[in-house]
């Protein structure tokens, strides 16, 4: 099958640019001497991870019980579910406990005396890595304070726990407004990880983390150095990169590997519309504290380059409508005609879809599956 005979909205992946990414990230971890455990909620995809793994992924990061589920199952045996652990998913962990090595997030004392009985009662014992909060103010406890080697010394002590390591999200780097910015919060990042798990030593021998872990895709993109005692690194990103990563500067816009391919459905004299709205593109406007215009996406050329096309500007989205404003300079397009787009977020546009058409060049060579799903999925 060829690209042109698509029905849309459709999501493309350009196979050489996947792995030419997943190739430079893994020579890139171990220059810098961390292990690798990618971030696979980006891409949900088994034959995706197995890529990676054959590049040296240490393991996997996942977001939901369902991704943890689903590649336990295909044979994925070292996992780390980085979000805070709520009681409703103790079961189904410690189900996935019996596939894989997994380790879990907790932040707070309420929830780890609570799991410590879960898995007395259960006969059990789960790894558990300390979310630690260094600057993006969502989860964690803020590395300098005393909650830190407190909640640390709790989890230590806890019947049926085994304390880990700890493990950050530097997320506030995407309100960076340069590379420049990126790399200092990057680094401060890791200087705060570092002087946490000295602390955590020098309180208590045994808490000395075996793993301290960061994670960003922009982070590891960007930055040439990791502080010694940062030991892991969780970029998810990077596979696919999109154009909030263009404009961040952690990729070139021939760097995005996927793509949503759309049909011309209305020409009208100022605008066309396409067949892609927010179901197919998520309505993330990007990064709109760098002052650029709002758009929902680029639109590229469809003969596999990635050069923009000028004068097309999605400036809106309905559910199944993405409206598409035209300048002076724009191309002439006509009902019918496929449009290519490089998402904003690559991450939210490929949870919209239940397939990869998997493409070298014009013609489409494989289909994978995309294992979305959350808590629900996992009970059916």
């Amino acid at each position: 099958m060829r690209v042109e005979s698509f029905v849309t909205p459709a999501l493309l992946l350009d196979r050489h640019r996947l792995e030419r990414n997943i190739r430079r990230m893994a020579e890139k971890a171990r220059r810098l001497g961390v292990a690798l455990r990618p971030h696979i909620k980006t891409h949900k995809c088994v034959e995706i991870a197995k890529i990676q793994r054959n590049h040296g992924a240490t393991g996997i990061t996942v977001s939901t019980v369902y991704e943890a589920m689903t590649f336990a199952r295909a044979g994925f045996d070292d996992i780390t579910y980085a979000v805070p652990l709520s009681p409703d998913k103790f079961q189904p962990v410690r189900e996935i406990a019996d596939a894989a090595r997994i380790k879990i997030l907790l932040d707070n004392p309420t929830t780890v005396d609570r799991l410590s009985d879960f898995c007395v009662e259960q006969g059990i014992s789960l790894d558990v890595m300390m979310k630690v909060d260094v600057g993006y103010h969502r989860c964690g406890v803020t590395y300098d304070s005393p909650e830190a080697v407190h909640l640390a010394e709790r989890i230590h002590a806890a019947p049926g726990l085994r304390f880990v390591g700890i493990l950050t999200h530097e997320g506030h780097v995407y309100d960076a407004s340069t590379t420049a910015e990126i790399r200092r919060r990057v680094d401060d990042a890791q200087r705060a990880m570092v002087s946490l798990a000295r602390k955590l030593k020098e309180r208590n021998a045994a808490l000395a983390p075996e793993v301290v872990s960061i994670g960003s895709t922009p982070g590891m993109s960007l930055v040439e150095e990791i502080a010694d005692g940062i030991t892991e690194v969780r970029p998810g990103n990077y596979v696919f990169y999109d154009y909030e990563q263009v404009l961040l500067g952690s990729c070139g816009i021939d760097d995005c590997a996927l793509t949503v391919v759309a049909s011309v459905v209305g020409v009208y004299d100022d605008r066309i519309v396409i067949d892609a709205g927010a179901t197919a593109l998520s309505v993330d406007p990007g990064p709109e504290h760098l002052n650029l215009q709002r758009a929902f996406g680029r639109i590229v050329r469809i003969n596999g380059e990635r050069a923009e096309i000028p004068g097309l500007t999605i400036v809106s989205l309905s559910q199944e409508h993405g409206k598409v404003r035209l300048e002076d300079n724009a191309d002439k397009l006509t009902i019918g005609d496929h449009v290519e787009i490089v998402p904003n977020h690559s991450c939210l546009t490929a949870n919209l879809f239940d397939t990869y058409h998997v493409i070298e060049g014009d013609k489409v060579v494989a289909r994978w599956r995309i294992s979305r799903g959350h808590c629900g999925s996992a009970n059916v």
